[in-house]
């Protein structure tokens, strides 16, 4: 169980990190509507989530990581379960596996982003 405190806390509930209550994205994940739109600030402790302007630009490093290893993920899984399958098959599940967490990644990316520059605090006070 991930305990509140740590990052991955943060990032697998997708909470404020400075005091990992608020929530950080409008909605859900996959609602097209909202999707990936950062919320202003915590609800809770008043953490501004865009630190500067463009500040989510960064993020982009992340879904890059985030999509090479999915790459290397799915072609391990592919390698081991169906070895004599060809490269076309791969490449067709590897592109429907993008487009199904694209949102996911998205989201992901920046809330990875945020959690390199503001920490946990334990005693979070209404600023």
């Amino acid at each position: 169980m991930i305990k509140k405190g740590t990052k991955a806390y943060s990032i697998l509930r997708m909470k404020c990190p400075k005091c990992h209550e608020g929530d950080f994205f409008t909605g859900a994940v996959y609602s097209f509507r909202n999707m990936g739109k950062v919320k202003e600030k915590c609800s809770c402790c008043n953490q501004k989530y865009t630190l500067e302007p463009a500040f989510y630009q960064g993020s982009y490093y992340i879904t890059y990581a985030l999509g090479v290893a999915l790459f290397l993920i799915s072609w391990l899984i592919q390698f081991l379960i169906f070895p004599n399958s060809g490269v076309s098959g791969f490449l067709g599940v590897f592109v429907i596996l993008v487009i199904i967490l694209t949102p996911l990644m998205y989201a992901l990316s920046k809330i990875i982003w945020i959690n390199f520059f503001v920490h946990y605090l334990k005693e979070n006070k209404k600023e």
